[in-house]
């Protein structure tokens, strides 16, 4: 099933930078870096935020 997926993906590449120059291919691999980007910068927020609340202590 895989290797049915991955020869669909490179015949869509393959297609997309022949007939259209890789605009596709460019607007999806942005959009991936953008949205990585914008997580990555969420999870440095949550750890700023972290030292302000106490630790919890483990109940036994």
């Amino acid at each position: 099933m895989f290797r049915i997926l991955l020869v669909i993906a490179v015949i869509a590449i393959g297609y997309d930078a022949i007939v259209h120059q890789g605009a596709y291919t460019r607007d999806l691999w942005y959009k991936a870096v953008g949205a990585t980007e914008r997580v990555v910068d969420e999870a440095k927020r949550v750890g700023e935020r972290a030292p302000d609340e106490p630790p919890r202590s483990q109940m036994n």
